[in-house]
């Protein structure tokens, strides 16, 4: 009796507890991302997802620039996606809110702030070539934000494609334990399908179809028997997999060795196999592996079914910040974007509570409240207006006035202090675990390139200035400074960044503007600490002041710059007076001592900060300017320059020596070389400065007739040798 009086307990928890999570999730939802290298099918793919679930009745092409996801002229001209987009659709009863990334690595800000809001990940590779260098990338990503994913290996059909060098890519370049659900069907040297190993059936697309209707819409499925071609091979892959996860989970080991079919791969309960793949998934301690062809249209219905059976819905990704808020409204801001229609628009992904239209919810990070002006579900650029979102989704928010990528929305500022006071209740009571109440912003790279832009007439200054503020405030990555002399920096992550910024800035904001050569962002940092203390004697209109200032600034293991008064560490008395002073540490910062770029890896501390008072707040901020270049000078500072990772896949051995010898004279340190597979063809990784590698795109495509692929990608900075530094130097005296 006690045993079924607690199981039946057991039963009414859980009961209870699915019955809370459909009322406050509402219905089945998949917030998923499409995530790759460059060229590896994202796009394609999604454009086929869209197809197959109803939600458009014709597909896209890349190639034709009319695709749903890739809307903006930059990307239909350049057949990549730049901006990270949104769409929902319906597949199975499940609701999918799925985000299509960039592959390009200048873009990786728009990858990172679309993972942080993520549950799960279909991550894609081109079967040719397996595990490349921006895929490896937003892999890593995805383990940063512990995000549950599936593997897909696309463009099946290539004649160099191969399912097995590319599982086992995943498996040396990833670290990842990948779980083979599918095996591709290769039928007269044509890919035409896939096995699936769970249901034990044979899915074949017809290639010969012409029927514009059909497009991959209809396929065979043909149920295995003992009769087919290959199945014992089958079986002993569908024996792997039930051995995969009997290592990993108890309770399938002993059904495998105890069970009704103990033994008997071929009889393993279907329903099992689903539930523990889905666990297992979850749990992240597999990769679940699926094949196709999202060009020629095979393998992405039974993809969709696996997003839908394997990755998680909101309720199962566990969120420390969710005890706090009682179901209350918690929710972040992740992506901003200008819309010609709506003006500012805000990406929300709403974790606890909902969202209403017309309603007021309080921004954390501003400390201000926020007017909820429109409220929409996003659909890639259109939008549909909705009176409420619930959550576990994503929506469009128009009519905020300071939020930005990263912010904390909430529903009030009574709510976030009565969520603090919990966290510090808990804080007492256990000194362990995540009690922040506030969502983990998106950490923002350093930029690596700039350019000078300056306008053709003073009409089109106002224009020039809200072009950047929206770009900056759109892509944090984006930096707009004013140097000493009034020109004005624009600072971005790679050449084509810049170059599609601009674009926008003349024809999207119809501004007639001059840029300046792209060039890359060196930047300065102290090489010891250093302390200084002195007192300054400035007189204004007849006026004398004495402004004592004392600073430290040290090195330090975070590669940010100094960007805002809030990073400088000050004194607790007087905070105006040390807000001013931390204003000029800022404006000093923006340009070192060495060769005037701006300092970074520091960390910055107000000792002191004393005047008579009256003292006029800008003549304390000029004083802290020259304080703290006194300071840099004890400091020793040391000049850095971005570098980055360099891989090279070739197509033929002969190409080895011309291109190891190219990158030696670009100052490249080479890390490995290995062959990438059986035919030949080798992989090259090295690491060279970012100034010696501009244009090599174009130079290796055609000393090597392009039998050569590149991947680069920004791996952070070095200190510049003394040589270096005195050759950069002369070239700075000649440039001015």
């Amino acid at each position: 009796m006690t045993f079924i009086k607690t199981v039946s307990s057991r039963l009414c928890r859980q009961f209870r507890k699915v019955v809370w999570n459909r009322r406050k999730y509402g219905t089945e939802i998949r917030n998923i991302g499409i995530m790759a290298h460059i060229d590896a099918g994202k796009t394609t793919t999604t454009e086929r997802m869209l197809f197959y679930s109803g939600y458009i009745k014709k597909m896209g092409d890349i190639d034709s620039g009319n695709t749903v996801m890739d809307y903006l002229p930059s990307e239909i001209e350049r057949g990549i996606t730049v901006q990270s987009a949104a769409i929902s659709f319906h597949w199975n009863e499940a609701q999918i809110n799925l985000i299509d990334t960039p592959g390009h690595v200048d873009f990786t800000i728009e990858v990172e702030r679309s993972l942080r809001v993520l549950d799960g990940a279909v991550a894609i590779f081109d079967a040719s070539r397996g595990v490349e260098a921006q895929s490896r990338t937003v892999w890593m990503q995805a383990d940063n934000h512990n995000i549950p994913r599936l593997a897909f290996i696309n463009k099946m059909d290539k004649t160099e494609a191969s399912f097995t060098n590319s599982v086992d890519s995943l498996k040396r370049r990833l670290k990842a334990n990948t779980l083979i659900l599918q095996l591709p069907v290769i039928q007269d040297c044509q890919y035409i399908g896939v096995v699936d190993l769970i249901t034990m059936e044979r899915m074949e697309w017809d290639m010969n179809v012409v029927n514009p209707n059909q497009h991959g819409r209809k396929y065979n499925k043909h149920k295995l028997t003992r009769t087919d071609e290959g199945w014992g091979n089958m079986v002993a892959a569908r024996t792997s997999i039930i051995e995969q996860l009997s290592d990993i989970y108890d309770e399938v080991a002993l059904l495998w060795l105890d069970g009704e079919n103990a033994g008997n791969a071929e009889k393993f309960p279907t329903v099992e196999l689903k539930k523990w793949i889905r666990q297992g998934t979850l749990d992240q301690t597999i990769v679940p592996v699926l094949c196709g062809s999202s060009f020629k249209n095979i393998g992405i219905q039974p993809l969709l079914d696996a997003v839908v059976d394997y990755l998680p819905r909101p309720e199962q990704i566990q969120h420390s910040f969710l005890q706090y808020y009682n179901d209350t409204l918690s929710a972040m801001a992740f992506k901003v974007l200008h819309d010609k229609r709506l003006g500012s628009i805000i990406f929300v992904r709403v974790y606890s509570g909902h969202l209403r239209s017309g309603g007021t919810i309080y921004n954390v990070n501003k400390q201000s409240e926020e007017k909820i002006g429109r409220l929409m579900s996003v659909y890639a650029d259109e939008y549909k207006d909705t009176k409420q979102i619930e959550a576990g989704n994503i929506a469009v928010i128009s009519g905020f006035q300071n939020t930005v990528t990263g912010d904390t929305l909430v529903e009030s500022k009574e709510a976030f202090e009565a969520a603090v006071n919990k966290a510090n209740v808990l804080h007492r009571q256990q000194d362990d675990g995540n009690h922040s109440v506030v969502l983990a912003a998106v950490k923002i790279p350093e930029p690596v390139f700039f350019c000078s832009v300056e306008v053709y007439s003073p009409t089109q200054e106002k224009a020039l200035r809200h072009a950047l503020d929206v770009l900056c405030r759109e892509d944090p990555s984006v930096r707009a400074t004013i140097d000493d002399g009034g020109s004005i920096m624009l600072s971005g992550m790679g050449e084509l960044h810049m170059e599609i910024i601009s674009e926008r800035i003349k024809t999207e904001f119809k501004v007639d503007a001059y840029f300046g050569p792209i060039q890359v962002a060196y930047r300065e940092c102290p090489s010891v600490q250093a302390t200084h203390k002195a007192a300054y004697k400035r007189t204004i209109l007849d006026s004398n002041y004495e402004i004592e200032i004392g600073i430290q600034i040290s090195p330090s293991a975070e590669a940010g710059t100094v960007t805002d008064p809030s990073q400088v560490l000050k004194p607790l008395y007087n905070p105006e007076l040390c807000h001013s002073a931390a204003l000029g540490v800022v404006q000093a910062f923006q340009q070192g001592n060495l060769l005037g770029y701006p300092v970074m890896s520091a960390t910055v501390q107000l000792l002191a900060v004393r005047a008579k008072r009256g003292c006029p707040p800008g003549l304390v901020t000029a004083t802290a300017i020259k304080c703290t270049r006194e300071a840099l000078d004890k400091a020793a500072c040391d000049l850095l320059e971005p570098v980055m990772n360099i891989e090279i896949t070739t197509r033929g051995e002969n190409l080895l020596q011309n291109i190891l010898g190219d990158l030696a004279k670009r100052q490249a340190k080479v890390h490995n070389i290995e062959s990438s597979d059986n035919e030949g063809n080798m992989k090259i990784v090295a690491e060279a400065p970012v100034s010696e590698m501009k244009g090599y795109a174009s130079r290796l495509r055609s000393s090597t007739s392009g039998n050569a692929d590149l991947s680069l990608q920004i791996s952070g900075y070095q200190v510049v040798s003394e040589e270096r530094k005195h050759h950069l130097k002369n070239l700075m005296r000649n440039f001015g």
